[in-house]
């Protein structure tokens, strides 16, 4: 082979080979950028906020929950069709909930691609995922359909909130307590609140002393719990939007009353519902597996009990004693005794999840906590 041979020989797979960049340059360019299905649903809410920022006339007025519908959202231009976005996304729907509470409001995507991939509520997860027991440690379930762990468990553990230390942000774990037949999941901080409050300090005209009444709806503590609802100390807008506001199981309960059902503190109901409340007695009972956890202050409740915490600080809950109107029952983490509705104690709060909770990921270890919103 001659030289200039050689050369035209080069130059062909030279050009070739530029040919071919330029078809893969071409081809980078007009092909689909298709991106995950966390991040589709992270576009939607930022579709949902700057449509309703442009017209805000359209917000919803009562407090509820609405619907948006995604289409709307792609013929005003805020967000790409399905297909543009997903691989499969001709296979998908999505829907948008927009729910106002007070002077907030929060919008939930939930994305269905049917095996490839669907957004899934936090309870079913649970359930498909947890052995129902009828003995130890483990998920018990209800004749009424709910469920709630008992003994020694280590798979309920959530993120839900984040706390500042050392100006950094800190995950919170909570536990999971119980499922309610309609799905809704309650769930107890690890932290206490960073401040303390009283029960209640009003004159006490039987006790002729500042030492307070026992009565919930008209104590301090009610006020307390309400005032860390409205406020982001605690939880965002957008955390507190996943939680369900209910009545509350204000039923004074005896220091001998031996019910671990509810149907002594669930016999009365407060009057409003409350995003926040407190563990009660009958919960952590039935949460320990001794026999000898028999009464409401039984030290031996604590045994072969998740809730057990000989770390934890001294707290109030919300339960009461029928016998004297100034005292209430605290917790140490260990067992419950009365004190004087005047003392100040921290608080562990209790809060129910709603439809809204979809799962994210996480085990529900202490170390691979479940999560309803994307890791940081």
């Amino acid at each position: 082979m001659n030289k200039k041979t050689l050369i035209i020989a080069g130059c062909s797979i030279i050009g070739v080979l530029v040919l071919l960049l330029v078809v893969v340059w071409l081809m980078s360019i007009f092909k689909k950028n298709y991106v995950t299905y966390e991040s589709v649903e992270e576009k939607i809410v930022g579709a949902a906020k700057k449509y309703y920022k442009e017209k805000p006339e359209l917000l919803p007025v009562n407090d509820g929950k609405y619907t948006l519908s995604y289409n709307t959202l792609v013929e005003g231009q805020y967000i790409k069709p399905l297909n543009e976005l997903l691989k499969d996304g001709d296979n998908c729907n999505a829907e948008i909930y927009v729910i106002k509470s007070g002077n907030t409001y929060a919008y939930v995507p939930k994305l269905n691609c049917g095996e490839s991939y669907t957004s899934v509520e936090l309870y079913k997860q649970i359930l498909a995922k947890t052995d129902v027991v009828e003995t130890g440690s483990g998920l018990y379930k209800n004749e009424d359909g709910s469920y709630y762990f008992r003994g020694k468990v280590t798979n309920n553990y959530i993120v839900f909130g984040q706390k500042t230390v050392k100006k950094k942000k800190v995950d919170v774990l909570w536990q999971i307590l119980s499922i309610a037949p309609d799905g809704t999941i309650k769930i107890r901080s690890t932290e206490a609140t960073n401040t303390k409050t009283d029960y209640d300090s009003r004159f006490n005209v039987e006790k002729n002393s500042y030492v307070g009444y026992n009565d919930f709806e008209l104590g301090i503590i009610h006020s307390y719990l309400n005032e860390l609802a409205k406020n982001e100390d605690i939880l965002t807008n957008e955390q507190k939007a996943k939680l369900k506001a209910t009545q509350l199981c204000i039923g004074m309960r005896s220091e001998e009353d031996t019910t671990k059902d509810g149907s002594t503190e669930c016999s009365v109901l407060s009057s409003d519902n409350m995003l926040f409340g407190t563990l009660t007695p009958y919960e952590y009972m039935r949460a320990s597996l001794d026999e000898d956890c028999i009464k409401t202050t039984d030290k031996a409740c604590s045994n072969y009990n998740f809730l057990y915490d000989k770390e934890a600080k001294l707290q109030w809950i919300i339960t009461a004693s029928p016998i004297n109107n100034y005292q209430a029952y605290e917790f140490n983490g260990k067992f419950f005794d009365l004190s004087s509705t005047k003392n100040k104690k921290v608080v562990y709060l209790t809060a129910n999840l709603n439809e809204f909770a979809f799962y994210k990921s996480g085990t529900g270890t202490q170390s691979d906590p479940y999560r309803i919103f994307k890791q940081e």
